[in-house]
């Protein structure tokens, strides 16, 4: 595909194979690939849920079938697309959790290293 059809994807609905709604396209980015690690264009895809916080899920405009009207239709299932945003949320939250860097720090003139989240004991409780 070319830029100029990929810019017109944005602000249409992205389905499944089987036509079911994905969410709504906000943008185009050029992302790094899974495998090989090389820019590769994503449609993000609006995910909302009741209930939930909004997500935006990549997925590689390759795996675009067919554009017609308002609807793109991506080659991947309901069940990979599900997957795919449970692991997104997972980040998310295990972000919200350890909102800075987390590591080891050496403090000057002392010999010893600081653990600011005690990750190297135990995994820290979930904010409540």
């Amino acid at each position: 595909m070319t830029k100029i059809s990929l810019n017109r994807l944005i602000s249409k609905i992205a389905a499944d194979k089987e036509s079911k709604k994905l969410g709504k396209i906000i943008r185009i980015e050029r992302l790094l690939g899974k495998t090989i690690k090389k820019y590769k264009p994503y449609a993000m895809i609006l995910v909302t849920k009741r209930f939930k916080k909004r997500l935006i899920v990549p997925i590689e405009v390759e795996k675009i079938v067919k554009v017609e009207g308002t609807y793109v239709w991506f080659d991947i299932t309901t069940e990979e697309f599900e997957k795919e945003v449970k692991r997104l949320r997972e980040i998310k939250v295990e972000q919200e959790i350890y909102p800075e860097d987390t590591g080891l720090y050496q403090i000057k003139g002392l010999s010893r290293t600081i653990d600011p989240y005690n990750l190297g004991h135990k995994r820290k409780e979930r904010k409540r």
